[in-house]
């Protein structure tokens, strides 16, 4: 039938209002259940909506509950969305029970039981894969240092466009404890316009040549040209980092698969130039959340390993500032989707927002970010200040660890 399968990070009772508005649920019946706090939280899409009150009954009958909108418990016609609650021993109850329900409630049996068995084997973490060397999504965060050789980066534009001064950066990164270096040379930030391939490779190639003659790192192309990327693999990048998610260029998918490197699939709404004129979601999450399924699904089309693919929420590219802290509120949500999750909110100008600072002053905010990414299932941290992050991070980790 083909239902929409996700799970909810319903943190706190405020969380809760928030979600159960979001699909209409009324303001007394969202009040009692965010009273709840159920380990297990799934929202679907796609319901007949003669099949919620079935759903909502079984669910009740098992101690758990099922959160609609008014409409789908009184109206019989119609497609609704759910939020169902409850324990993992409701839902495996609840699977079983509904098996020759009618409704299309024997599909979402089938649908809702493979979802289930693939959320429990991400509990504990997944693996993936970079150039060879494995990673598990439940261990500390990968720590990727920004090198942006471009005169007009929102942060450091001009700071590092020549050879000498790129190459103290790299070093500093790496003695800074750097896992990967992430090479750009054409800036993205709203407004910019987009420079000559030719022009991107001249920027570019010759930093990641010297990484890879003098360190030992993991190094990332931040490009969506397949021919920039094509060249950085071949000077030793293990990585692209594709802020289109292959959208901009057809040939980027087929590259990187013939080429075995990793890619990072980001969500971008417009295009650098355009993204920040008013921005607008129905639901920002939800249609991340989908934007970024969809790629993925194409990526591994693409003959691109699942093991190879790294998602990013894309906070700052077509978001308002309550959409990138929208965002770093479902990071562990985007996480439940099964790939390693990479976010990029260092120096953003959501930070300035809530800060009231420039960019060269929003360390401190940046920090804040990256430690709340981290406890919240981030897996790669894509930052400016690299030294003070592993630091930060580690602290975190340290913390968090005492009361496991």
């Amino acid at each position: 039938m083909g239902y929409t399968i996700r799970a909810l990070d319903i943190k706190n009772r405020q969380e809760g209002l928030s979600r159960f508005a979001g699909i209409g649920a009324t303001i007394p019946g969202s009040r009692i259940m965010a009273e709840k706090l159920f380990p297990l939280s799934v929202k679907v899409k796609g319901l007949k909506a003669a099949a919620v009150n079935i759903l909502k009954q079984e669910m009740l009958a098992r101690g758990g509950d099922v959160v609609t909108s008014r409409d789908a418990l009184v109206n019989t016609q119609g497609i609704s969305e759910v939020i169902i609650e409850g324990t993992w021993k409701s839902f495996e109850g609840l699977v079983e029970k509904i098996h020759m329900q009618p409704f299309g409630l024997k599909d979402l049996s089938r649908e809702l039981g493979d979802f289930l068995e693939a959320h429990r084997k991400r509990q504990n973490g997944i693996k993936y894969n970079i150039s060879g060397r494995e990673f598990n999504t439940s261990g500390l965060p990968l720590v990727m240092g920004i090198l942006n050789t471009t005169p007009d980066s929102f942060y450091d534009g001009g700071r590092y466009d020549d050879r000498e001064r790129a190459e103290k950066r790299i070093d500093a990164m790496i003695e800074g404890g750097a896992d990967i270096i992430d090479v750009g040379g054409m800036s993205s930030r709203p407004g910019s316009k987009p420079v000559s391939a030719e022009e991107e490779i001249k920027r570019t190639v010759p930093a990641i040549e010297y990484i890879r003659e003098n360190h030992d790192v993991l190094v990332s192309i931040d490009t969506f040209w397949s021919r920039v990327a094509q060249k950085a693999i071949a000077a030793g990048a293990h990585i692209i980092n594709d802020i289109s998610a292959f959208t901009m260029d057809k040939d980027m998918a087929g590259l990187a698969a013939d080429s075995g490197v990793s890619v990072v699939l980001m969500h971008m709404k417009g295009t650098p130039e355009n993204m920040q004129d008013d921005p607008r979601y129905e639901d920002a999450a939800d249609e991340i959340y989908a934007y970024l399924e969809e790629k993925a699904a194409q990526a591994l089309k693409a003959g691109i390993p699942e093991n190879n693919i790294i998602i990013d929420p894309g906070i700052g590219f077509g978001k308002t500032l309550e959409h990138n802290l929208t965002i770093l509120n479902s990071i562990r949500e985007f996480s439940f989707m099964g790939y390693p999750v990479l976010v990029g909110a260092s120096r953003k100008s959501f930070i300035g927002r809530i800060l009231g600072l420039e960019a060269d002053e929003r360390l401190e905010g940046s920090l804040a970010a990256a430690v709340w990414s981290a406890v919240n299932g981030a897996s790669i941290l894509r930052v400016h200040d690299v030294k003070e992050t592993v630091r930060a991070v580690k602290t975190a980790a340290g913390i968090v660890s005492a009361y496991k």
